[in-house]
């Protein structure tokens, strides 16, 4: 009798169209055919991994996920379609953020669309702003994104015009703005 051990060596097998598998990837293969299918996981936790991809998207793109506000607090935003208005302007609209009656404080987004012309006026009891986005010719002076101006009452705001499009938050006073408002309703009823 023999006493040799029958040794088998790992050697490529040829697939037709494939590439040499080892036996060792063969053996491999087989194994995995062979385990049980695994059961699907339960609806609940597609649905939490879901919105857990829908969330970190959300927040790869700049927009957190939104969440309740808590008592006190309100939020707007300057992507929400909602609260905006147009003014008998032509590329002029403005969203009405808060209103202060006590203090006669008002405070709005303005937004200019590239090239648009905002009317001149009087500043009977002034205003002040800061560009939140893109730039605003006023005054001849250009601001761009992080720049603030003051006019103060009895000034004259003229030549406001945006070459490429402008987001500004505005304040100025609840009684002032009423004043603006019907004069601007006014004039362009008789426009």
């Amino acid at each position: 009798m023999s006493t040799k051990k029958n040794v088998s060596k790992s050697r490529p097998v040829k697939t037709p169209g494939q590439e040499p598998v080892s036996a060792f990837d063969e053996m491999a293969e087989r194994l995995a055919l062979a385990a049980p299918v695994a059961p699907a996981p339960a609806e609940s936790v597609k649905a939490r991994l879901l919105a857990r991809v829908r969330a970190a998207q959300t927040a790869a793109h700049g927009e957190p996920a939104v969440a309740a506000a808590a008592a006190g607090w309100r939020f707007e935003s300057v992507r929400d379609a909602a609260g905006w208005f147009a003014l008998p302007v032509p590329g002029v609209r403005m969203k009405q953020l808060s209103v202060d009656a006590d203090r006669d404080v008002i405070q709005m987004l303005v937004e200019i669309a590239p090239g648009a012309r905002f009317p001149d006026h009087d500043h009977t009891s002034g205003d002040e702003g800061i560009v939140i986005s893109g730039d605003v010719l006023s005054g001849g002076r250009l601001l761009r994104a992080g720049d603030y101006y003051h006019a103060g009452p009895g000034t004259k705001h003229t030549e406001i015009v945006s070459p490429s499009g402008c987001t500004a938050l505005v304040s100025f006073s609840v009684t002032g703005w009423k004043r603006w408002k019907a004069e601007m309703l006014a004039g362009s009823a008789g426009a």
